[in-house]
């Protein structure tokens, strides 16, 4: 299981808090050898708006209940990452006012298919109620149950 340390945990907090009452989204980084480690929050912008203003009906919802990671940026982050012999290891974002789960959206964003989409990929909530810091669960894929288990963060 992955590590977070309180500093990173205090970022994504603070970039949920930045972004109330809309969603925060961002990934978090560490070395490739060092699976349970990571060290770097690297907060991407929510492009949620973007789209629900292009199409509503194909994306319903907005920053205020969803988040989405612009594929270009997280491409690019992928590259330098590489450089550094690093890798994204944990997709995080926040839930303003609203409690701190794993919703039905974030599972199916989740896989593909029945599959993981990011195989060995943790994903953080992190609560945010009246513009403080709520709590937080980290998520993870078991292939042995087919399913996601949760993680209670202090």
């Amino acid at each position: 299981m992955v590590k977070i340390s309180s500093e990173i945990l205090n970022q994504c907090y603070a970039h949920g808090i930045e972004a109330y009452p809309e969603e925060a989204c961002g990934m978090i980084s560490g070395k490739i050898e060092e699976a349970d480690q990571v060290d770097e929050v690297h907060p991407m912008k929510n492009l949620m708006d973007q789209y629900h203003a292009q199409d509503p009906k194909m994306f319903p919802r907005t920053n205020r209940n969803a988040y989405m990671i612009d594929p270009r940026e997280h491409m690019k982050l992928e590259r330098a990452l590489k450089k550094r012999q690093c890798r994204i290891k944990i997709i995080y974002h926040s839930h303003p006012d609203v409690g701190t789960y794993f919703s039905e959206k974030d599972k199916a964003d989740a896989l593909w298919g029945e599959e993981p989409r990011y195989p060995d990929m943790y994903y953080l909530v992190c609560g945010i109620k009246n513009k403080k810091p709520d709590s937080a669960i980290l998520v993870s894929y078991n292939p042995k149950t087919k399913d996601f288990e949760i993680t209670h963060l202090d």
